[in-house]
């Protein structure tokens, strides 16, 4: 992907074109898709990548403050963070005064591992159903 085409492809997304839309429009410009000099899956993924681009390097910092807001509103609220040797979050372990009375009851745990799968981007598909 040309820096001009990266230019191009940002201006039409903040206009508020959609990838589909800015990749025929492209492909229209080009006279034709063998013009275009890029396919449809690197174009998705360039556009992807600019909706990324403002939580990138923020995400974390929400989880954290969530995490604190939660400690100032229960005073049995624990966690703990563990970060690896570039300053990236690597696991995050909470437990709140319901979660500590129900393992107190129960005497039963549920850990969620993430790390169990990942694609070939290095991405987990973790869903909450």
């Amino acid at each position: 992907m040309t820096r001009e085409k990266g230019g191009l492809i940002e201006t039409m997304q903040e206009s508020g074109l959609r990838p589909m839309e800015s990749y025929r429009y492209m492909i229209t410009e080009a006279g034709g898709e063998d013009c275009i000099g890029h396919t449809i899956r690197d174009h998705l993924n360039y556009c992807n990548r600019l909706k990324m681009k403002p939580i990138e390097g923020g995400d974390a910092q929400v989880v954290i403050d969530k995490i604190y807001q939660n400690m100032s509103d229960d005073l049995e609220f624990f966690f703990r963070v563990r970060v690896d040797g570039y300053g990236r979050v690597s696991s995050i372990f909470w437990r709140d005064s319901m979660m500590k009375e129900d393992y107190n009851i129960y005497g039963d745990v549920t850990i969620f591992d993430t790390t169990y799968r990942t694609n070939r981007y290095n991405l987990i598909c973790a869903p909450f159903i």
